[in-house]
């Protein structure tokens, strides 16, 4: 069976789309199938700086369209979301191939376009774009969502979708043997990029209600996007002098710059419950540190965290809430924190991805 991948970024780019798409075209090719990967030619990295962004994702969609075309006949299409309306674009893509297509909904658009403000609910742009999404939809052999409430916005399109949340990466994974103890100073991180979806806010002012206190307790931010510079600016607003900024962590670099730390944090805004799942939480779950999550306290991800007694779950804008937790782990570090083991999810999310694909090559 020939499989054609289709996403913006795949490796060497560091795009964590782009690499779980290879590690599933890994878990295909130890089975014996053959593999073939389509992307739009950009640096991940890169596209997070650029401007006049609804120009290039057009631009990316065509390459991408024009390039899947012309590959060597595929059985299966696998798409994600990424370029916007991807899966309109592979739709026409696994029809040129006569191929069974299985989309990867990352994003759920054009709801998280309008939740952002990016375009109106009522707008042209998003009833057209509903339209196209729905069709593909539907054409799909199978839609997988990230979790429970992303999969009750699909079913809104008539389609009912499997659910495989993201898992770390075999290139990060790394080994528990080589984890060291938290160092000095005493900080908590928010690691990864810091998109319109994430909130920065409550982190900041949780930050500001510990430095009242004269704590030395640092905020740490590391990586980059859309959101960088104005959380900085709130930052320098707000007068905070334990708050610091970094670059993105190598994939290698990863988990020691987040062992290093005491407590990792991960945003998602209200409006955009159900449109995204954010990946970097996935990581979080692995590790033996606390999680502060900020978000809905009503969904899916603050379900699944309830279930971890290292998890600490706030609502935005419950700065106070967050600070006096954040305090409470400084001055009384609890017992031995355990993540959830990696490797055995990320096997199993392979074994589920391996049938699907396998599933759609051979319909009942």
């Amino acid at each position: 069976m020939r499989i054609l991948f289709l996403n913006q970024y795949f490796p060497p780019d560091p795009a964590p789309t782009g690499i779980l798409f290879r590690e599933i075209a890994g878990e295909m090719e130890s089975a014996g199938h053959e593999v073939d990967f389509v992307d739009a030619g950009d640096a991940y990295h890169d596209g997070q700086r650029k401007g006049g962004r609804m120009r290039r994702e057009l631009a990316a969609l065509r390459r991408i369209l024009n390039s899947g075309k012309s590959r060597p006949r595929a059985d299966v299409v696998v798409s994600g979301t990424s370029p916007p309306c991807l899966a309109v674009v592979a739709d026409r893509i696994a029809r040129k191939h006569r191929a069974r297509h299985l989309h990867w909904a990352m994003d759920v658009y054009p709801e998280i376009a309008v939740a952002l403000g990016e375009i109106g609910v009522r707008s042209l742009a998003a009833g057209v774009t509903r339209w196209l999404m729905g069709r593909a939809y539907r054409r799909c052999e199978r839609v997988v969502a990230l979790d429970g409430d992303m999969a009750g916005r699909l079913r809104r399109y008539g389609v009912e979708p499997a659910c495989i949340r993201p898992w770390v990466p075999a290139s990060i994974l790394g080994s528990a043997a080589n984890d060291t103890p938290a160092r000095e100073p005493w900080t908590w991180i928010y690691s990864g990029n810091l998109g319109r979806a994430h909130d920065f806010e409550t982190l900041l002012l949780a930050q500001q209600h510990i430095e009242s206190e004269t704590m030395g307790v640092r905020l740490l931010f590391q990586g980059g996007g859309p959101g960088w510079p104005l959380a900085q600016a709130r930052a320098a607003e707000l007068g905070l002098r334990q708050c610091e900024f970094r670059g993105y962590a190598a994939g290698a670099e990863l988990r020691a710059s987040l062992m290093a730390c005491h407590v990792l944090a991960v945003t998602q805004r209200p409006e955009v419950q159900g449109l995204l799942w954010p990946s970097k939480l996935g990581f979080a779950m692995t590790l033996p540190r606390a999680i502060a999550f900020v978000g809905p306290a009503d969904g899916a991800i603050a379900a699944e965290l309830r279930r971890l007694s290292h998890a600490g779950i706030f609502a935005p804008g419950k700065s106070e809430e967050l600070a006096g937790w954040i305090r409470a782990i400084h001055d009384s570090p609890g017992g031995e924190i355990r993540g959830i083991d990696a490797a055995a999810h990320r096997a199993s999310a392979l074994r589920q991805w391996r049938e699907l694909i396998e599933g759609s090559a051979n319909p009942p």
